[in-house]
């Protein structure tokens, strides 16, 4: 049995195991991986997990996205291998989320504190967008564009406003993301003056998967210009993708956490494990 790392060079090699999102997330600045193999290499069990705050004046932590493995043997020495990682990465704390009741027990046996709750995470589908209580059918202002719509240069100094603030919505490489890694038609962008004073990021995952990455906007009128833009980027869903096509939205703040109770009312993550250890 072997421990070896998983990146964006051999990822490919284990998508039976991590599925395709995952594999495409490896190639990501700050995504991290890892897997067992036996002695005719094949995988049985494998580790990924994301690093948080390296390039912002936060202390470092890590969220671990996937940890599976065919024994605890393999976990113990896919953990060790974590935790001698995450030293040289000056990782101060580690996260979990995991449906799996053994595998939490796992992680409490390794001084990670355990709960019962929701994921963070909501699934819903595009049909449910039909469901959300706003009028769909108000006239779009000029000024509310998609992605696709704007150049280069304005999404990239509305960027680098958004990161001297630290804003980076779900995704915490956002600075080194084409602009095409969004879908940039589903996506939606305010302007005024020529210049970006809004946006509402989608991506479309190689599973096909839609997830909402960044929703913000800023001057007087930002509650109007975040409105318009989520109904501009509804509609083009709605119209665009099959309704049982799955959006999930990642409850990643107390924003995003009071949004989707207001919108979504109703409607609950998957039961899940969730817990953290100072590292």
């Amino acid at each position: 049995m072997t421990i070896i790392d998983v990146t964006k060079d051999n990822a490919s090699d284990f998508e039976g195991v991590l599925g395709v999102d995952l594999i495409s997330d490896l190639s990501r600045n700050f995504y991290r991986g890892m897997a067992s193999v036996d002695d005719d290499n094949v995988c049985n069990g494998a580790f990924v997990y994301e690093l948080l705050g390296v390039d912002s004046r936060k202390e470092n932590t890590s969220v671990i996205r996937h940890f599976t493995a065919e024994s605890d043997e393999i976990k113990s020495q896919l953990m060790d291998k974590y935790e001698n990682n995450i030293k040289e990465e000056y990782v101060k704390k580690s996260f979990y989320e995991t449906a799996e009741a053994d595998t939490a027990a796992f992680y409490e046996s390794r001084g990670f504190s355990k709960e019962e709750g929701e994921s963070s995470e909501l699934a819903i589908t595009v049909a449910d967008l039909e469901l959300l209580p706003f009028n769909r059918q108000a006239r779009m202002p000029e000024y509310i564009k998609s992605l696709h719509d704007v150049s280069v240069l304005q999404y990239r100094t509305f960027l680098k406003k958004l990161l001297i603030k630290e804003i980076r919505g779900a995704v915490e490489d956002l600075a080194y993301l084409p602009q095409n890694w969004f879908d940039r038609e589903a996506s939606s962008c305010s302007v005024s003056d020529n210049k970006l004073d809004g946006i509402f990021l989608v991506r479309k995952t190689p599973s096909g998967e839609l997830r909402p990455q960044l929703y913000t906007a800023f001057g007087p009128d930002y509650l109007k210009i975040l409105g318009r833009m989520l109904i501009r980027t509804v509609n083009y869903v709605i119209e665009n993708y099959p309704p049982y096509t799955k959006v999930v939205i990642s409850r990643h703040s107390k924003e995003v956490m009071a949004l989707t109770q207001r919108l979504l009312d109703g409607y609950k993550g998957t039961p899940c494990f969730t817990g953290n250890r100072d590292e």
